[in-house]
């Protein structure tokens, strides 16, 4: 039982330190601005409908499909001004 409890111990350990040197998702002072397109797809299923209205008409950085009750909707990212 104390060599279970050992490597239990072990493993969260190593989970911790892992978790710690995590890279960041957004770095700091980059902060994206997103809105619905002005033409096109407005409503989406996944992420690569948008990106054609997105990227390629509205110039932005980024497009994204996000659950908006009551439906899916594109947002185009933009860097904040």
């Amino acid at each position: 039982m104390a060599k279970f409890a050992s490597i239990i111990t072990f493993l969260f350990v190593v989970l911790i330190i892992f978790s710690a040197f995590e890279a960041p998702t957004i770095v700091e002072g980059q902060r994206s601005c997103k809105r619905q397109p002005n033409s096109g797809r407005k409503y989406c299923m996944k992420d690569s409908e948008c990106r054609k209205v997105c990227i390629e008409a509205e110039k932005a950085t980024r497009a994204t499909c996000d659950y908006t009750f009551p439906r899916r909707r594109c947002f185009c990212h933009f860097p904040c001004q």
